[in-house]
């Protein structure tokens, strides 16, 4: 499935655990080799009250990921097709999720309010994410947040301008981000559109991240660029629609398709 072009590869364990060795998963998600994909997604049996169903989520490196806001959409538009229902709630790494059918093909994800503070990015120190010191060319002094993973929004005069695998890998492995995050390169197109390119963990450009267009938002409305409370996030891959209610909360709205379906082997076997 694809969320904008952001691709990924779908298994379906409730019935079976799927449990890949992280050599296996970059196997299948090589283009050349296996499937392809950004990352790989399992969906399982929920294990806490009120959701409906779990996913997880690995990154092409095999490592687990908290949060893809893309991967989510896709997996809840299967779920509600498969329910009939118009409403789920997914569970995962960064916490519960709650999906909802907008269109067809279009699915909306209702957000828990995002976490500014600096152990909770995590930094390694405390440094106020409004602004952090950090510079790599072009991108300085980035806004932190987490919105379920963490994000550094760079601000710049044009996003196409940037060649982005050039300055984000100094800024995302950064002795002040012990886990890294993902940078978002971001332009202030209107006060009600941005255009934004994500260099994801583990140091990837995709065509689109919804995380990623969420953060875009939120920084936007806190260092005054913007007071809109609905704005469009232009990304390679397409666009998302993306609401911060009151409280910060956020409903992000997108697409969701599929590409095709098959079968794994029984017993993978690492090329």
């Amino acid at each position: 499935m694809h969320g904008l072009g952001n691709d990924f590869v779908v298994v379906d364990a409730r019935s079976e655990p799927f449990r890949p060795l992280p050599d296996e998963i970059r196997w299948i998600c090589d283009r050349h080799v296996g499937v392809g994909g950004d990352q790989l997604l399992v969906i399982e049996p929920a294990t806490v009250p009120g959701a409906n169903d779990r996913m997880r989520i690995y990154n092409v490196d095999g490592a687990e990921a908290q949060t893809c806001l893309n991967a989510t959409r896709c997996v809840a538009w299967l779920l509600l097709r498969e329910s009939g229902s118009d409403r789920l709630v997914l569970e995962t790494l960064g916490g519960l999720v709650e999906a909802g059918r907008a269109g067809e093909r279009d699915v909306s994800l209702r957000l828990a309010a995002p976490r500014w503070d600096w152990p909770s990015i995590p930094l390694a120190s405390a440094a106020d994410t409004l602004a952090l010191h950090l510079v790599s060319g072009p991108l300085a002094h980035p806004t932190a947040v987490n919105v379920g993973n963490p994000h550094l929004v760079c601000f710049v005069e044009s996003r196409d301008a940037v060649d982005v695998p050039r300055w984000a890998p100094a800024i995302q492995n950064h002795p002040m981000l012990p886990e890294g995050a993902n940078v978002g390169v971001a332009e202030m197109a209107a006060p009600d559109l941005i255009r934004l390119v994500v260099w994801e963990r583990p140091g990837i450009l995709t065509r689109a991240c919804g995380s990623g267009a969420c953060a875009a938002a939120l920084a936007a409305r806190r260092r005054g660029l913007t007071r809109e409370s609905r704005m469009t996030v232009d990304m390679p891959g397409g666009q998302l629609r993306i609401e911060v209610h009151d409280d910060e909360s956020i409903t992000l709205t997108g697409a969701a398709a599929v590409a095709f379906a098959g079968q794994l082997p029984i017993d993978l076997k690492v090329a």
